[in-house]
């Protein structure tokens, strides 16, 4: 297990790929989550800090019975991080392979999900400044375009767990369909000519039903 560089110790950049901390997974019962905190400090100045992410099996385990999938057979990402100043911009991919039920045939099939991640994180004054300009915004009535906050560096730290385990979640389609099957509405039954409004009036005025002189 790599052990992530303490605090106030110069950290090592001998390789181009950097560690990330791996914790112990949850528990089975606990939050479905795959911690990975990386120390924004750590952050080169050069821009060629490279951050590779592998779920464990027990962590596959806990994020398919969480986003109701039959199985994540791989989850992995590669990370970008680079500093902007007081903001740090983290760019890359996360692939996975998955099994899911569709819903139209309730057959279990495999697909590959491959998303890009392009991300600012930021202190959290940063995000509540951003929070604050965006509700001036709205209040003013503009119709500009306002940019989405960062995210937050939490106690110096970003969690490239949680970036990869969310990024997999909203790339899920809710109604997941499997290749070459698609939705077919139900026939609509044809028109009795009997039912029609004309033939039901007949049939009101022959049987001298109510209201019908």
């Amino acid at each position: 297990m790599s052990k992530h560089p303490s605090k106030g110790k110069k950290p090592r950049f001998d390789e181009k790929e950097t560690a990330v901390s791996r914790l112990p997974p949850p528990p089975p019962s606990g939050l479905p989550v795959m911690p990975r905190p990386f120390e924004v400090n750590d952050v080169r100045d050069d821009g060629g800090t490279f951050v590779n992410v592998e779920a464990t099996p027990d962590e596959r385990a806990a994020l398919a019975e969480a986003y109701d999938l039959q199985d994540v057979s791989t989850l992995t990402a590669r990370f970008n991080l680079v500093r902007r100043g007081k903001t740090i911009d983290v760019t890359g991919r996360v692939k996975a392979r998955i099994t899911q039920i569709c819903v139209v045939t309730v057959e279990p099939f495999e697909s590959h999900v491959d998303e890009e991640v392009d991300l600012t994180y930021a202190s959290e004054a940063q995000v509540a400044e951003a929070w604050e300009r965006i509700a001036k915004a709205e209040a003013s009535g503009t119709n500009a375009p306002v940019e989405d906050p960062p995210d937050v560096i939490a106690e110096g730290r970003i969690d490239l767990g949680l970036l990869t385990a969310e990024t997999l979640s909203l790339s899920l389609d809710p109604y997941p369909k499997k290749p070459g099957v698609a939705f077919e509405a139900p026939e609509e039954p044809a028109a009795d000519p009997e039912e029609s409004p004309f033939a039901l009036l007949a049939r009101l005025k022959k049987d001298g039903g109510p209201g019908v002189a």
